[in-house]
């Protein structure tokens, strides 16, 4: 077995572990399907975390004072929201997958079903998958180690309320690399089809260029023609896949984006807050300051991921169309296959790939670095805050 297989395989088996994942599908044959022992299981995993959520909700959860000994209510504020919608966040997701379900198999389907077709898609996607593992581990060893590390500092009434952020971050971390993973492999498929397009266009040029016999130069028209009917299915075939990731992640793509940008205003107050206060006076250990700083350092890091395969994607499908702009210097060919090229143009034109999240937001660079403007303005509108009032 090949690392990316085994990486696979271990994302596969986690989600199935802690609840995320409802059904199973089998990588070689590419069959999507739901069995009785992983559909109880993932029942007795949601309601056992939601179970644990309101008998801990009923009891004393002010955990943000046991933490730093000496918060103010705009810290409390700020760590309330922060993790009350992490945990909101979580429980939503548990909930819409079972909503989903259906969509979800389908969407599955029709990625492994293009994996197994194109094996070399795994090989291709190998650092992609490593990177993501990594980071994504990183998230996981290093959010238990400060649940660990707060242990040691607080009453043993807190732990479950520990435990249970814990889960929920495993619960997005693992929502995150799903997504990731969808997206990575139709940005290889992209640079996939690319390169045959490449492909394409140069033996065209060779063909217009040599000895026109009537029976070789009709054979291979008629080749090239069938190369670029495949190259558009398969095209078609990824554009459904990434209007499926919208329906099916959108909502909870906007969550945990949401979360990820008031996440990002909230650390950095509270980065200001040590460099004023001094993390001794907030009751905080050195230990506790370097895991939180490295945890933050792969969390943003592993959202970064997720916006730069987003946005890849999308130049991937702009390099098609340049590709296949070189068409135009195409003339005499057979009918069959300037037919074929003008229709993989009218295609791509007609229905333009588009990322969107719940149709309100698209992620495009331009949108992106607004969203880095604005984020940096509301940190210091809540510094200025804390300056004024405390």
């Amino acid at each position: 077995m090949d690392l990316e297989s085994f990486l696979l395989g271990a994302v596969y088996h986690y989600g199935l572990l802690i609840g995320l994942s409802t059904f199973e599908f089998d990588w070689n044959t590419g069959l999507v399907f739901t069995t009785k022992w992983s559909t109880f299981y993932a029942i007795a995993m949601d309601s056992c975390i939601f179970a644990l959520y309101i008998y801990h909700w009923t009891g004393n959860t002010n955990i943000v004072n046991k933490i730093f000994g000496r918060a103010n209510m705009l810290h409390e504020y700020v760590v309330a929201i922060m993790t009350g919608l992490r945990i909101a966040t979580g429980l939503f997701i548990l909930i819409h997958r079972w909503y989903q379900r259906c969509k979800m198999m389908d969407l599955t389907a029709s990625v492994v079903r293009m994996y197994v077709a194109r094996p070399q898609v795994r090989r291709m996607s190998r650092w992609g998958i490593l990177t993501k593992f990594i980071s994504g581990t990183m998230i996981d060893g290093l959010q238990m180690a400060m649940v660990l590390n707060a242990m040691g500092r607080i009453d043993s009434q807190f732990y479950l309320g520990l435990g249970l952020q814990y889960w929920v971050s495993v619960i997005l971390n693992m929502t995150m690399i799903q997504q990731y993973m969808i997206m990575l492999f139709v940005r290889t498929q992209f640079q996939l089809i690319n390169t045959e397009l490449r492909q394409v266009i140069e033996e065209a040029k060779e063909l217009l260029l040599s000895p026109r016999h009537q029976g070789v130069f009709m054979t291979k028209c008629c080749s090239l023609a069938d190369q670029l009917e495949n190259i558009a299915r398969v095209q078609s075939q990824l554009h459904t896949i990434v209007d499926q990731v919208e329906k099916v992640y959108g909502i909870q793509g906007a969550m945990i984006y949401g979360g990820y940008y008031l996440s990002s205003v909230g650390s950095c107050y509270l980065a200001y807050s040590i460099l004023k206060h001094g993390y001794e006076n907030l009751n905080m250990a050195l230990s506790a300051v370097i895991l939180s700083y490295a945890w933050c350092f792969f969390y943003y890091l592993d959202g970064m991921l997720n916006l730069s395969v987003m946005l890849h994607v999308q130049d991937d499908y702009r390099e098609m169309l340049q590709i296949l702009g070189e068409r135009t210097i195409f003339v005499g060919l057979d009918v069959r296959l300037e037919e074929a090229f003008e229709n993989l143009n009218l295609q791509l034109v007609r229905n333009p790939l588009e990322i969107k999240v719940v149709k309100l937001y698209d992620v495009t660079r331009s949108n992106t670095l607004a969203m880095f403007g604005n984020l940096i303005t509301h940190s210091i509108f809540l510094i200025q805050y804390d300056i004024e009032h405390f």
